[in-house]
């Protein structure tokens, strides 16, 4: 099986029990720290470019009634939309306290922006989105970009993922809002799906 293998705590959980089980798989990593930790739990890695994921693992930051996303607060958001959209199924892992009435409400989202014109398109994000604020540069993604982080109410979130993109500067943003299959909430009292 080809599985797509998602970024952040969450998913360290996920990659370990599967090299501890001995799984055979074929994992896609979303960045080049779960390409590391795939490695040392001894899972076999291929390349979007070779191989179709009949399955997604990831986290989310935030995840609304809809089981729309906000995602990439570890910086992965372009690679993991990549590998995430193209899965046949996308299983989405998170804790209790993600779940959110709207997107926005106690997460940023996360917009990868080229380095050459970000104080450009920070200023147009901020302007044409109603951003409260948008920070963070000294972070540099797998890609070599920048993160913006755009705080406030995401107000479409299937409008805005699209409307976000078409932004000169742009490269992805955190907005995931199609395709979940599935979404595994972890609480004290238990797991259960929405």
């Amino acid at each position: 099986m080809v599985v797509g293998l998602g970024t952040g705590s969450t998913v360290f959980y996920t990659l370990k029990k599967i090299g501890e089980l001995g799984l055979d798989i074929i994992g896609i990593p979303t960045s080049v720290d779960t390409e590391r930790k795939c490695t040392e739990f001894g899972i076999r890695t291929g390349t979007i470019n070779d191989y179709d994921p009949e399955l997604a693992i990831d986290g989310a930051d935030e995840v609304n009634p809809n089981k729309q996303l906000i995602k990439g607060g570890g910086g992965a958001l372009t690679r993991e939309k990549i590998i995430d959209y193209r899965a046949k199924r996308f299983i989405v892992v998170v804790g209790e306290n993600k779940l959110v009435s709207h997107l926005g409400q106690r997460f940023y989202l996360p917009v990868e922006v080229v380095k050459f014109a970000w104080k450009r398109t920070q200023r147009e994000l901020k302007g044409r989105f109603g951003f409260e604020k948008v920070v963070r540069r000294d972070f540099i993604t797998d890609n070599g970009n920048y993160i913006l982080d755009c705080y406030g109410k995401v107000e479409s979130p299937a409008e805005w993922e699209m409307e976000i993109n078409s932004v000169p500067g742009v490269v992805e943003n955190g907005l995931f809002t199609r395709d979940v299959y599935r979404v595994v909430v972890g609480s004290e009292r238990g797991v259960r799906e929405i």
